[in-house]
């Protein structure tokens, strides 16, 4: 998926992964995790979700990547918060897609720019990671690249709660992709121990409108935790 996908996405208002309200499965699982509190959480490629809102709540920091301004603008104002940006200059970058802005308020810091120009000294204190709509969010070969910057980026210690998508993709194309557990366990076993939390068959009825008819359509969630 080109950059220029998501930013005419956003332009356009094409946001059916946006939720109302936040995650079940992340108010549901979180406390698993046993983050202490002031601890700071990554939620890559995170958009405008409420779900940001849910970790202050629990006594933590957050700090999210999305590539959309007019996301990161849209969350600020809708959360009614006031944060400050400051760009981050890159002297060995040179274009202007690689640019990259920190906008900092309180509890809820946002990366506006490109996951794959992240550097892992912007991670260092990083202690989990919610991961709803990242993985899901790419294609096959890009989700391979997504996992190893993941590895390259984040500390040695580290939990992840991770949501996916599982569906027959000859009935639907993505996004969001269908990732099955078996391709979970093949990207992450080799530095991650995985235990899967929940398989939930959501029924037609409770699925968008893109995916109602579909012969299946499965949600898992599953804890990560670093070998």
């Amino acid at each position: 998926m080109h950059a220029s996908f998501w930013h005419q996405g956003w332009q356009e208002q094409r946001i059916g992964f946006h939720q109302n309200k936040i995650n079940p499965y992340l108010s549901k699982y979180w406390p698993k995790l046993n983050i202490t509190e002031n601890s700071r959480v990554f939620v890559p490629l995170c958009g405008k979700s409420l779900d940001l809102c849910y970790f202050p709540q629990q006594g933590l920091k957050v700090l999210g990547n999305e590539l959309s301004t007019l996301a990161v603008q849209d969350f600020y104002t809708e959360q009614q918060l006031i944060a400050s940006k400051t760009v981050i200059c890159d002297e060995n970058s040179v274009t202007v897609q690689a640019q990259m802005s920190l906008w900092q308020s309180k509890d809820i810091d946002l990366l506006c720019g490109d996951f794959f120009a992240l550097k892992k000294k912007q991670l260092t204190d990083i202690k989990a990671v919610y991961d709803r709509a990242a993985l899901v969010a790419l294609p096959s070969e890009m989700r391979r690249k997504y996992v190893r910057k993941m590895r390259e980026i984040l500390p040695d210690k580290i939990s992840m709660l991770l949501l996916t998508l599982d569906y027959n993709e000859n009935e639907q194309q993505g996004p969001p992709f269908s990732v099955t557990q078996e391709e979970v366990y093949e990207l992450y076993e080799p530095c991650f121990n995985i235990e899967l939390l929940e398989l939930s068959e959501t029924e037609p009825q409770q699925r968008s409108p893109r995916f109602q008819n579909m012969s299946y359509f499965n949600e898992r969630v599953f804890y990560l935790s670093s070998r």
